[in-house]
């Protein structure tokens, strides 16, 4: 008869010499997966966000702080050494006011201005006939002014002028030129009948005059 035997597997547990190192292995896991987090929770302290102090501002209306009265300098305290004292006005005197006195001498300085810049009679024209064409009588005087040009010197005679008397033809030509009153100084006669020579012609006399011919007396200033 053939015996049988029953084989059952064999626990690790059942080893006594397996438990130690299952307890180890244990307590290595409690302490990574416990100790560890609990460990660093007590070690670790969260500080608190504190917010940074501010300044409040005040509106200086608020503020109300004595003003200090200031105090007088000296100068102003002390009384001035050179101050002048003011002469009381005479009810009775008469001023004259300050814009009369501008406005007179700027009146006086304008008319000396005036005076020096105001050319000097240099000729006078005088028709002897009723002649009422200045324009004719003007264009006369331009032409002989341009020649009349005497030298320097030729007399000490501050009013020396000469006389000259001369007829204008119709067609502006120039005859009879002859001295009427004489400066003194033949030399200034001479220039005189001179300018009026060069200054010939005249041009037409104008139509309106019913006259032929126009006698003219015409004085040269000599002008230093």
């Amino acid at each position: 008869m053939a015996s049988t035997v029953a084989l059952r597997p064999r626990n690790s547990t059942d080893d006594p010499s397996l438990l130690p190192v299952i307890l180890i292995s244990f307590a290595v896991h409690v302490i990574v997966f416990a100790g560890i987090p609990l460990l660093t929770t007590l070690m670790y302290r969260s500080e608190k966000y504190e917010r940074p102090r501010t300044f409040q501002l005040v509106s200086p209306s608020l503020i109300k702080t004595p003003i200090a009265p200031m105090p007088k300098s000296r100068a102003a305290a002390a009384p001035k050494k050179n101050a002048v004292t003011p002469v009381p006005k005479n009810p009775h005197s008469r001023t004259v006011p300050k814009k009369d006195i501008v406005k007179q001498e700027n009146t006086e300085d304008l008319s000396e201005l005036l005076e020096a810049l105001s050319p000097t009679k240099v000729s006078d024209i005088a028709p002897v006939q009723d002649f009422k064409y200045h324009w004719y009588l003007q264009n006369v005087v331009s032409k002989v002014e341009e020649q009349w040009k005497p030298p320097m010197g030729l007399t000490e005679k501050t009013d020396a002028a000469v006389v000259v008397s001369f007829t204008i033809s119709q067609n502006g030509s120039v005859s009879n030129v002859s001295v009427a009153g004489s400066s003194g100084v033949s030399t200034l006669d001479h220039l005189a009948q001179r300018a009026i020579q060069l200054a010939a012609p005249f041009g037409k006399i104008p139509i309106g005059f019913t006259e032929n011919k126009l006698d003219i007396t015409y004085t040269l200033h000599y002008v230093k």
